[in-house]
């Protein structure tokens, strides 16, 4: 999977399966550039991580739900580089709250950020995409776009969605030589599925540790996934081993999704 000078543009890039794939694809001679929502020390140590490879990348601040960042962030990135070639899609927020509960603040803030971001990116990356007759496109879904899970609604519908858009997209821009497919992961061991944990655990009065052990009894492996397994197979799906594969989701989910 060589993706050396690769220029890779990563959405989400502080912490769990967005910090993975930074440090992956810098270490395989991508160009990286990574988006944060906040300049702060889990971004600072993301490109420690890349310094200590002998790599270097770039970090943006951008907010994915601003349209003026996002483009922003892209010409930047343009402008630097002369091209963009892959882009993963990868920032996202979870809402863990009963339907009747949830307010119109916290679906506009999901939807927002989880779908509305990556039409953003995609909306400023494809026209450069375009010129070049070349670029690859991951999106990030997940497993509760295909299954039901208690308590999230919004944030299942908002995966969903992205996997319905990447389906048209993948046809819309086939044409201009660039592949647009999903990946789906399950439970993966990153700090967003650490804090859906700590609200179960309040909501029960139980220890999050025995929550942790109760979900991980009820995975195929009895174990979570961890972000870097997730980011080898984003690498996959960027790098032209992948080169027929378009339109599709990848299910890296353990198993759950074949019970």
């Amino acid at each position: 999977m060589d993706l050396k000078d690769k220029v890779t543009l990563i959405t989400g890039g502080a912490t769990g399966i967005g910090r993975a794939c930074v440090v992956l694809f810098a270490e395989r001679g991508a160009k990286v550039t990574f988006t944060v929502h906040t300049l702060d020390s889990r971004a600072e140590r993301v490109m420690t991580a890349v310094k200590k490879l002998g790599k270097s990348a770039h970090m943006a601040k951008c907010d994915v739900s601003v349209e003026a960042e996002v483009e922003r962030t892209v010409n930047d990135v343009i402008g630097r580089e002369g091209r963009i070639d892959i882009l993963v899609n990868n920032a996202g927020v979870v809402l863990i709250k009963p339907l009747v509960e949830t307010t119109w603040e916290d679906f506009t803030k999901v939807v927002h950020t989880n779908l509305g971001g990556q039409f953003l990116f995609c909306k400023h990356v494809i026209p450069q995409m375009q010129k070049q007759k070349s670029g690859v496109i991951v999106n990030m879904s997940s497993v509760s776009g295909h299954v039901g899970q208690v308590y999230h609604t919004i944030y299942g519908s908002t995966k969903g969605a992205i996997s319905a858009m990447t389906r048209a997209l993948a046809w819309e821009v086939a044409p201009d030589g660039i592949r647009v497919n999903t990946i789906s992961p399950g439970s993966v061991d990153t700090p967003m599925l650490r804090g859906d944990v700590a609200v179960e655990s309040k909501r029960r009065n139980i220890d999050p540790e025995v929550v942790v052990k109760e979900r991980a009894a009820h995975e195929a492996f009895k174990r979570w996934g961890t972000s870097e397994e997730i980011a080898t197979v984003i690498a996959f799906l960027a790098s032209e081993e992948s080169s027929f594969v378009n339109g599709a989701d990848i299910l890296a989910d353990g198993g759950w999704t074949a019970q």
